[in-house]
């Protein structure tokens, strides 16, 4: 398809003075400013996760009131996958469906959904609690933290954490390291690589108690949600941004502006 520039060329569009353009280009610029500030605080929190998971998660830093040693496991020990498959007629047709395409990559945000009665494929089942990890293509690094049951891809594996050995929380956050994620990037196939859970399986970690677990987890909880709220916020400038460019480019809002008489009669379509 090629592109009309002869239409294009004869399209009007509503052009004000030169002062008002400024002054519509320096608040669209304000905007900018803002949701790149959003986009440099967000990347300094991740790190700043990342770090901390870093110390937390091996034992380097330990919580104030927490000692003794740590037990090494092997991750099938204390995980399994959730391997019930169910048709989506007998999930019911309103039921969740969460497909790779749903979360996000590296952030563990679910984007959206569909649902089963739009889908025709076999469904792995979950459940609240459960840990989604994309196992198709796992460099992506998709994995959410379901909280509510539904159906997924069977290309994605619904990990279920052994409550008498582990925290969950704190196995969320053993899925999103470096140690977890390149054993699942031991992949077979080559095309369509795929994470082999007879590999990850192996892969060894260190588990403090159920107590400590759960502190730890909270604390990367609560790193995580000061993040989401501000992606939400980044999310809303972004949305803000378009909807000003909307209104401000097409003359629906006007802004007040200084005399520009001086500019000459440049208003025109």
């Amino acid at each position: 398809m090629n592109l009309n520039t002869g239409l294009i060329n004869s399209t009007p569009v509503p052009l004000p003075s030169p002062t008002e353009q400024r002054a519509i280009a320096s608040v669209l610029s304000d905007v900018d400013k803002l949701i790149g500030a959003l986009d440099a605080l967000i990347a300094k929190k991740r790190a700043i996760k990342q770090a901390a998971m870093q110390q937390l998660l091996t034992g380097k830093t330990r919580l104030p009131g927490f000692a003794g040693k740590w037990e090494v496991l092997n991750l099938g020990a204390f995980v399994r996958i959730r391997n019930r498959k169910i048709s989506p007629v007998d999930a019911g047709g309103e039921t969740p469906c969460v497909e790779l395409e749903h979360i996000g990559q590296g952030d563990g945000r679910l984007s959206s959904h569909g649902t089963a009665g739009r889908t025709s494929s076999i469904k792995h089942l979950f459940e609240p609690g459960d840990i989604l990890f994309g196992r198709l293509r796992p460099y992506l690094r998709k994995w959410w933290y379901a909280d509510h049951r539904g159906v997924c891809s069977t290309e994605i594996w619904p990990l279920v954490v052994d409550q008498g050995r582990a925290d969950t929380g704190f196995v969320y956050a053993l899925v999103q390291t470096d140690r977890f994620l390149d054993a699942a990037e031991a992949s077979y196939g080559t095309h369509m690589p795929r994470a082999d859970w007879n590999i990850v399986a192996t892969v060894e970690f260190q588990l403090p108690p159920v107590s400590e677990q759960r502190a730890i987890a909270t604390v990367l909880s609560d790193m995580d949600a000061e993040i989401a709220a501000l992606e939400r916020r980044l999310d809303k400038t972004r949305a803000v941004k378009q909807g000003m460019m909307q209104q401000l480019l097409t003359g629906s809002i006007r802004l007040p502006v200084l005399d520009d008489s001086r500019d000459g009669d440049t208003h025109g379509t």
